[in-house]
């Protein structure tokens, strides 16, 4: 098997009046975008003609015409809608639909993906489904809600909903006699097909060209040239001079063919900003010496095993300048921790309608992949004569951003598949029908065997091992260059909430720019195999050096808690821990921006004082914020009293002698904080305090990560309100909190 060819059969489903299904995605990570990619493989070995899509692409009048559908979506922000299923669940909302029955010929199942850490969990899901069965739509099969928080993950709840599934489909919807599923033995066709763009298939792409361009040399001088081609390769800067013949075939291509060198050379800025521009069709007109000796000043050293910085096309991003790149915490602290700073480029029109949410911002940045990475798979998969050579692509998944529909290999891996990704259950399964290794095909069959969910998690999710890993362990695995698509997974977009606002954000020094800052956690650790590990963005973000070009996207969180003067009088309890004290940093400096802003409590919650208390001297700069940290490693002390020690800010409550302090101690006494100190304990502490602000219709930030704090966070508050005789009870106390006119109650934990 060469780099393009196929390990073993390939059947095509067949085409069954009246059988067609529609598997509708709403993903923000790719996570519901994978299993709606895994749902439509199945559909189609069942001879269902499958559509695979995102909600947006799809009209209620598509969806009645299809025999079913299936719904994939996950929830997100408080209990939102993904941002790719906005249009269509506007339109399924339209009052004019209410009492209509219009989807009553619509047969559809819903499977969501939540994190029952978040009070609104698969808030989503649960929405589109009431409002389907509203319209008349009729459920197919059971929904399913796949829960985060699980041991297992997702799969704990998807994997048995999907075998359920898959044996509804066969009893409720048989196929002909004549027709038998398609065998996990046997391929599907490739849903993206990839073709070389060179010589040996230019007439497959439909254009006629002169023939003659690739006869045998016809004349002494190209003979003598050919025979000569590395002497002359030796005394000049091209690495393979080429003859009339072959100089005629790629000019043909380059007449036929559009690159973006085209607009590159009408586009002095784009010249500038990406030096490999040429790359494609001007190779031969690159200098194999040092280029720097050329130049009249002289150029700051390249990182040549860095990733590229070429910027991609994707749409709706801006340019951004990377300005600072500062490392936060201590050398020999466990975490490495990055505040980053960015100058945004943005269009007169962006910059106003961003401006309008200042404070309260999701920044997006693509990773790339390391050469040493993309050389290392080029290697095991064989790819080496086609890496380099341009591929073309009828059509591309979501989320991969190439030139006018043509790039090559090495540089589609760069910046678009993530080959470092933990591998799925659907990558593995794929991997069989490429290698001829039957211990390799038995080992692989029996990781994604149902009922082996277990040593399917012992070997890729609990070690954190690699697609690349993966590959070296198998080593008889040869994946053609044409499937690259429907195995590997995206690259996506890593968001981060931004860690300023208020005046800083136009701390630049040009019209329609913004100053946008970020708090990094590095995903960097060892795992039960003793292996190091990076997460792709960390190692990405880590080595950037200032100055680095990036297209980024700058958007709105799911809310703006400071629109006005009026919300920003408004109280604010705070509870952040570790990097998730970025956005409630923000929301503090917007609220700061007014000319007077109400009180502030920030309970925030980190490791040690000296290590990880991000931006602590900062705190005690706003005269209305008070800060209580829990350093969860350092020794309890009697009062933390504010960040930094003794300061001249004003105190909210008075607390002393409060007989609440005894009521503390009464529920929780002395044994029950002896070895910790985390944020829930100091809301508990400060009873009177939360208690007071709590009555005056505060904002409720619930920062940091999505283990168990939240809800810890949440009990902490439910506590109060029964200390301080707002509530009868805990039940109350839920009921009271749940209510959106006694708070505005903000979550983003990850």
């Amino acid at each position: 098997m060469d780099g393009s060819g196929e390990s073993g059969r390939v059947v095509q489903p067949a085409v069954i009046e009246g059988r067609s299904m529609a598997v509708l995605y709403g993903s923000e990570t790719g996570g519901a975008e994978d299993i709606a990619g895994e749902l439509g493989k199945t559909a189609e070995r069942l001879h269902f003609q499958t559509t695979v899509d995102e909600m947006d692409s799809f009209k209620l009048g598509d969806l009645l015409r299809m025999s079913l559908v299936v719904f994939v979506t996950s929830t997100t922000g408080q209990g939102d809608m993904p941002k790719n299923t906005l249009k269509f669940w506007k339109n399924l909302r339209r009052e004019k639909l209410n009492n209509t029955n219009c989807l009553r010929s619509l047969r559809f199942t819903i499977f969501g993906l939540g994190d029952s850490s978040y009070p609104k969990f698969n808030w989503a899901a649960r929405k589109l489904r009431a409002r389907l069965l509203q319209l008349g739509a009729t459920e197919f099969f059971r929904h399913g809600e796949g829960d985060e928080r699980h041991d297992n993950g997702i799969d704990s709840i998807y994997l048995p909903w999907y075998e359920e599934l898959k044996k509804t489909l066969l009893a409720n919807y048989p196929l002909p006699q004549s027709i038998t599923p398609i065998p996990d033995d046997a391929q599907l066709p490739p849903r993206y097909p990839i073709e070389l763009l060179s010589t040996m298939n230019a007439g497959k792409t439909g254009v006629e060209h002169d023939e003659t361009a690739k006869a045998p040399p016809s004349t002494d001088e190209e003979r003598r040239f050919l025979a000569t081609r590395t002497k002359s390769a030796a005394r000049s800067h091209v690495d393979h001079p080429q003859s009339a013949a072959e100089q005629t075939q790629e000019d043909w291509v380059r007449l036929k063919t559009t690159f973006p060198a085209d607009e590159a050379r009408r586009d002095a800025v784009y010249e500038r900003d990406n030096p490999r521009a040429f790359d494609l069709l001007d190779k031969n007109n690159r200098l194999k010496d040092y280029p720097e000796k050329y130049l009249l000043e002289r150029q700051p050293p390249q990182i040549f095993d860095s990733p590229p910085q070429s910027v991609l096309p994707i749409p709706d991003t801006c340019l951004a300048t990377l300005v600072q790149n500062d490392r936060v915490t201590p050398a020999d602290h466990w975490q490495d921790v990055r505040h980053l700073a960015l100058d945004l480029d943005l269009e007169e029109r962006d910059w106003k309608r961003l401006a309008q949410s200042i404070g309260s911002f999701t920044l997006v940045i693509w990773p790339k992949n390391y050469p040493e990475d993309v050389d290392e798979l080029i290697s095991l998969m064989g790819w080496e004569a086609a890496a380099d050579i341009p591929l073309q692509f009828a059509a591309v998944p979501r989320g991969v951003y190439v030139w006018n529909g043509v790039t090559p290999l090495r540089r589609l891996l760069s910046h678009n598949l993530d080959i470092t990704a933990v591998p799925k259950r659907s990558f593995i399964r794929e991997l069989i029908h490429f290698t001829k290794d039957p211990r390799e095909q038995e080992r692989l069959m029996e990781l994604v065997e149902p009922g082996n969910e277990q040593e399917f998690y012992d070997y890729t999710c609990r070690p954190r091992r690699t697609i690349l890993e993966l590959l070296r362990d198998f080593a008889g695995v040869k994946i053609p260059y044409n499937r690259v698509f429907d195995l590997f997974p995206v690259i996506r977009g890593r968001e981060f909430s931004v860690c300023n606002g208020g005046e800083s954000l136009n701390e630049v020094k040009h019209e329609f720019h913004f100053k946008i800052e970020i708090l990094v956690a590095l995903v960097e650790y060892k795992t039960i195999i003793r292996k190091p590990r990076q997460g792709l963005c960390s190692r990405y973000l880590k080595h950037l050096p200032p100055g680095t070009k990036l297209g980024v996207r700058l958007k709105p969180s799911s809310a703006n808690l400071v629109p006005n003067q009026a919300a920003a009088k408004r109280p604010l309890i705070a509870i952040g821990t570790g990097t998730g004290v970025a956005p409630i940093r923000a929301v503090i400096q917007e609220r700061d921006s007014f000319d007077s802003s109400g009180d502030t409590l920030l309970f925030f919650g980190c490791r040690n004082r000296d290590a990880d208390f991000h931006f602590a001297r900062e705190w005690a700069s706003y005269p209305n914020v008070k800060v209580y940290p829990a350093f969860s490693r350092d020794r309890i002390e009697p009062d933390p009293g504010t960040a930094t020690g003794p300061t001249t800010a004003p105190s909210i409550v008075s607390t002393p002698g409060d007989p609440l302090a005894a009521a503390v101690e009464a529920l929780y006494p002395v044994q029950y904080d002896a070895h910790k100190n985390y944020v829930q304990h100091l809301i508990r502490k400060h009873a009177a305090e939360v208690g007071a602000l709590l009555r005056r219709n505060p904002i409720v930030m619930i920062c940091g990560n999505a283990g168990r704090m939240p809800t810890s966070v949440r009990n902490a508050l439910m506590d109060v309100l029964v200390l301080t005789n707002m509530c009868p009870n805990k039940e109350a106390a839920e009921r009271w909190l749940g209510n959106p006119d006694n708070l505005t109650l903000w979550q983003e934990t990850w």
